[in-house]
């Protein structure tokens, strides 16, 4: 652990932050582990921060239980020597509706970028992740496979009727949107661009098929709106509230990639096109139940009429 003494300004709380490390790459999580002494009793007390730390942006905030001790993640696409400020601590003593304010001890970080030799050979950063093929895997060269051989049955049928009719018929096949993103998911995995250093094509093709998929799933412009549109139009979603953390991981770190420069590890990388899976997975449509109803035998049906009869 790297930290300091506790810094605050306050008498009635102090608070240490400690850190595993001082240098990072550019665009890591970096876990900031606050560890709280209350000297007075107090009702509250939380981090004042919403968004950001200095030139640090502020990824989770996690408590540990009833404890005073907090795991603060943040990240930054700033390189070089970086000054994580003091960070602030909102609180109330009992009895006392003022709200008071600590401060935890600051920091000094080295953020360094990868280093890529440009006349080296182009190779896999680690070998790629084995993941278990599962029957939606599978789907849709199924899919492919059915919609050849309909397609050919439909040319065959519609050209001899066309030879006796003289008139075809239109055949036109609807792929599901779902199976459509996972189909287009699987072609940009094997083009292994992040691999071969096309980390902002990546991404880019990535968030455009999802983008297309919600266009179609639920009828929303998705392909023309910014993330916060898209995400504010996909809080009516319910099925979309499961995964919330994954949707609005997706598409802000893909933000961060295209217009930030940022350089998001291999794992990143990984979990980026987990994400996307996941995300079509989780809004396939449900397949409706059909009830079925017994057809009465023709004795039933004479032996209710004569009852009719009587």
């Amino acid at each position: 652990m790297i930290g300091g003494a506790s810094f605050t300004f306050s008498q009635d709380v102090q608070l240490t932050a400690k850190i595993n490390g001082d240098t990072f790459r550019l665009g890591d999580w970096i876990d900031v582990a606050v560890d709280g002494k209350i000297n007075n009793p107090i009702d509250t007390i939380a981090p004042a921060v919403k968004d950001s730390i200095g030139s640090f942006e502020l990824v989770s905030t996690t408590r540990d239980g009833a404890n005073p001790k907090w795991t603060l993640r943040v990240t930054s696409t700033d390189s070089g020597r970086v000054f994580l400020p003091p960070i602030p601590f909102a609180y109330k003593l009992k009895g006392d509706t003022a709200t008071r304010i600590a401060y935890t001890n600051s920091f000094f970080l080295s953020l360094t970028g990868l280093s890529i030799n440009p006349q080296g050979e182009i190779k896999d950063i680690k070998s790629p992740l084995w993941a278990p093929w599962l029957f939606e895997d599978f789907l849709p060269y199924i899919l492919f496979v059915f919609l050849i051989c309909a397609v050919s049955g439909a040319f065959y049928f519609f050209y001899w009727r066309k030879r006796k009719t003289g008139a075809a018929e239109e055949v036109k096949v609807v792929i599901p949107p779902h199976r459509e993103a996972l189909t287009a998911l699987r072609v940009v995995e094997e083009k292994k661009l992040w691999q071969q250093g096309a980390v902002k094509e990546y991404y880019t093709e990535t968030t455009e098929i999802i983008r297309r998929f919600f266009e179609k799933r639920w009828n929303i412009i998705a392909l023309e709106m910014t993330t916060d549109d898209i995400l504010d139009q996909m809080k009516h979603v319910p099925e979309s509230l499961p995964i919330w953390k994954e949707i609005e991981t997706f598409f802000c770190t893909a933000d961060m990639v295209k217009f930030a420069k940022s350089q998001p590890s291999p794992s990143d990388h990984e979990n980026e096109m987990k994400y996307a899976y996941d995300i079509v997975r989780s809004m396939v449509p449900k397949t409706p139940i059909v009830e079925q109803h017994s057809t009465p035998s023709p004795e039933q049906i004479q032996q209710e009429e004569n009852k009719n009869v009587r």
